[in-house]
């Protein structure tokens, strides 16, 4: 996998992940998304356990630091406050306390993470074909705008490696709920072939936060696809270890020296 202007890829020693150059200019903010590895580590197997571990020795920050919602792909959005650890269906995190990591896992959906630089406030949003139909982005947005008087117009948001149009096909039945959802933008982010569709999901989140006013210079867009590097990042579709699915850990913290490792 090249670099592009937006991605850096990083083979650490315990984990492999991607950076984000253009946060950079934030020194109190921290993002990262891991992917695959020859490391022996793992993320969310669907089995009992996951390991965390080397990631986070990797990014220099405490295992147990790591809070993460219990997805199932709805639209909930939910404050992370200290002590609390479990979030039952919750799709998105938004928080302003330092040193908690907001953690989403993904394979080929997307996960949206959220930086207010004015007021300090962060969130990362999974939002999967049926978070983007229920249009879980704006409901990041939203309440971010509630609880810190965030700006949209200064929000600065990354769109981690999701599946891109190429290889979203679905039926007409997913088709015709998209069309539902976005009127307005369908013609846009639809191609057909043959019975099937092509759906840019990615577009409609994008779309989501301009309606909103997010500015389109402050969206940072990974533009990598899971399923065409497979090989290196977590995808469902593009899925190439047979029974295990495994997933790929977005996350995006406010740094807190006091508690991350040195």
């Amino acid at each position: 996998m090249q670099n592009n202007r937006n991605v850096r890829y990083v083979s650490g020693a315990l984990a492999d992940y991607l950076e984000f150059p253009a946060l950079e200019r934030y020194p109190e903010l921290g993002a990262s998304f891991a992917v695959r590895g020859t490391k022996g580590y793992h993320y969310e197997p669907i089995s009992s356990e996951a390991n965390y571990s080397g990631i986070s020795a990797e990014l220099g920050i405490h295992e147990s630091s790591l809070t993460m919602p219990v997805q199932e792909h709805t639209a909930n959005v939910a404050e992370c406050i200290d002590g609390v650890k479990k979030y039952e269906s919750t799709d998105g995190l938004v928080t302003n306390m330092r040193g908690v990591v907001l953690c989403t896992k993904v394979a080929d959906c997307i996960s949206l993470l959220l930086y207010d630089p004015i007021n300090h406030a962060i969130g990362n949003i999974h939002s999967g074909w049926r978070g983007t139909l229920q249009k879980i982005s704006d409901n990041g947005v939203r309440k971010m705008v509630e609880l810190y008087g965030t700006d949209p117009a200064k929000l600065i948001c990354v769109i981690c490696p999701s599946i891109r149009q190429d290889h979203f096909e679905v039926d007409e039945d997913v088709y015709v709920l998209f069309k539902e959802a976005y009127p307005d933008l369908i013609d846009e982010v639809t191609r057909k072939s043959g019975d099937k569709y092509y759906i840019d999901s990615v577009r409609c989140n994008t779309w989501l936060l301009e309606q909103l006013g997010v500015k389109v210079e402050n969206i940072i867009d990974s533009e990598l696809c899971t399923v065409c590097y497979s090989s290196l990042i977590n995808s469902y579709r593009g899925n190439i270890d047979g029974e295990k699915q495994y997933r790929n850990l977005a996350m995006i913290w406010l740094r807190d020296n006091n508690k991350e490792v040195k």
